[in-house]
């Protein structure tokens, strides 16, 4: 793995309940959308953990801003398609954990967004997306972030959602198995636990 990355991991690895190795494909993906019109968008933050790797790995593009959001409330909108979750699960977090994080590690490219996305916090966010990180755990706020992603995701966009195929998260994976029906989409289950999509035409 990149030495830059491995020594990022070792300041956030108590941040984030992510293991190493989706870490390391988010850090690499994040690196492919530099030349992809539009911002970094990550939904579901936790304590900060990925959210510091996006951020690290778009650094050296001015003009990418990473946008994280979060209820810092835990799980929104469970519902029956969810088996595990019934919502406030991961409230052992706040903004400042997350603010004082993104001190640490020196990056001054992003934004905090708290609330429910894209209900409270969609007005921050620019129009375009070149990448979105899900990881909300429950089908339906993933759907109502992909609702309002989709038009607004750039050619060459990629979408990650994190626990597909994970036990407990099958409203995700029941999401993102309907996903790959969208045109224009081009999916990639890495057994790992992500789903990712990349945007290939409008």
């Amino acid at each position: 793995m990149d030495p830059d990355f491995l020594k990022l991991y070792e300041q956030i690895k108590n941040h984030t309940l992510v293991d190493i190795y989706r870490c390391h494909e988010l850090w690499s993906l994040a690196k492919q959308v530099g030349d992809v019109e539009g911002d970094v968008l990550e939904v579901g933050v936790w304590r900060g953990g990925t959210g510091a790797i996006l951020a690290s790995a778009v650094r050296d593009f001015p003009d990418k801003q990473v946008f994280l959001a979060d209820t810092f409330k835990g799980v929104v909108k469970a519902g029956q398609q969810d088996t595990r979750y019934t919502g406030g699960e991961h409230s052992d977090t706040s903004r400042d954990i997350v603010s004082d994080l993104m001190e640490t590690v020196s990056l001054g490219n992003t934004t905090l967004l708290q609330g429910i996305f894209p209900d409270d916090t969609q007005h921050i966010v620019p129009s375009k997306i070149a990448m979105l990180h899900c990881d909300v755990d429950v089908y339906s706020s993933s759907k109502d972030i992909v609702d309002w992603c989709l038009p607004r995701l750039s050619v060459g966009a990629i979408m990650v959602f994190d626990d597909y195929g994970f036990f407990g998260c099958e409203g995700v994976t029941k999401l993102c198995n309907e996903l790959r029906n969208t045109r224009g989409l081009r999916f990639m289950h890495n057994l790992n636990g992500h789903a990712v999509f990349v945007k290939f035409a409008n």
